[in-house]
């Protein structure tokens, strides 16, 4: 399969699990089977509630918005810049119509923030006192993993992640999934599953029970719909897992982690991207076809995939 062809796999699986998660966020399997009896597949079908009117069909969510502006950032800086990247994000944090969470603008809003972004996340969430590793920036693994070689991957992973988010769970599965994306565009297969148990053995032994029981586990086991838990990191990082080792296609992915609910949107937005890379763009169901700013998409893909080859394994 074609540089460029996973590289489009990868955006448009993100872009297309999150718009098409967000029909399904916050929902229980329960609640989903009975909006969705036939199961959700098209845009046209997301319920208009008050939390769904908010995004047009085929409207992607903050997730994919985050997403597109690191790799824009990336492109325009020529290579990984910790400060440009802040700075991309500070500007669309303070933005009038974005959606995020509490902990982004909280961290963003830091004294000298963009200046130097992992110190003054350490400060925010050392006085806050936090200790749930969320999944704001889980996804970014998807970033380092289509762009940087693999020489820089875990360096780059972990302070892409540490500018918001101070916890080693979060940089444990992001890396896992940064070493996942590395290995499917570059080698066309899977990491060694040793290679991501070592990841965990580093930098978070916490998250290792975690990535073990989604290797032989049903998805029902992993509650991605429960309540309490349901934007933890290593949830994210689990629905994103998952069907690489239970799945056998793209469509496969994404109509089974959707219909797990929680943050669907996020978990969704992981899996395709990871399904992207292993079946390519052709292979990503048709709605993918109609997703708002397909041509935006389109053109940030080529060059992306330009980028990553330039730069190499």
């Amino acid at each position: 399969m074609k540089h460029q062809e996973k590289i489009k796999g990868a955006i448009f699986g993100f872009a297309l699990g999150d718009a098409l998660g967000v029909g399904a966020e916050f929902m229980t399997r329960n609640e989903i089977r009975n909006y969705y009896p036939g199961g959700l597949h098209r845009f046209e079908d997301i319920i208009r509630d008050a939390h769904r009117i908010q995004w047009l069909p085929g409207e992607w969510t903050n997730d994919t918005e985050i997403i597109t502006r690191f790799l824009e950032t990336i492109l325009g800086c020529g290579g990984f810049d910790i400060h440009a990247i802040a700075l991309s994000l500070k500007k669309l944090v303070s933005s009038d119509t974005f959606d995020g969470s509490p902990l982004l603008r909280t961290v963003c809003k830091a004294p000298d923030w963009e200046k130097h972004p992992i110190a003054a996340a350490h400060k925010v969430w050392q006085s806050g006192k936090f200790v749930e590793a969320t999944n704001e920036a889980t996804q970014r693994g998807i970033v380092t993993g289509i762009t940087s070689r693999y020489v820089d991957l875990m360096e780059h992973t972990r302070r892409i992640t540490l500018i918001t988010n101070d916890d080693n769970r979060c940089v444990s599965t992001g890396m896992i999934l940064a070493r996942t994306a590395h290995s499917l565009l570059w080698d066309e297969k899977l990491p060694d599953f040793e290679d991501l148990v070592d990841i965990c053995e580093h930098i978070d032994p916490r998250t290792l029970q975690w990535l073990e029981k989604t290797r032989v586990c049903k998805i029902e086991d992993l509650e991605l719909d429960d309540v309490d838990t349901l934007s933890y990191t290593r949830k994210a990082m689990c629905a994103g897992l998952w069907p690489l080792w239970h799945s056998s296609s793209a469509t496969e992915t994404f109509d089974t982690v959707i219909a797990q609910g929680g943050d669907a949107d996020s978990n969704a937005a992981i899996a395709g991207a990871l399904a992207g890379l292993r079946y390519g763009y052709d292979a990503l169901p048709a709605e993918k076809e109609k997703l708002l700013r397909f041509d935006y998409l389109n053109d940030l893909a080529e060059r992306v995939a330009e980028y990553s080859e330039r730069q190499g394994r």
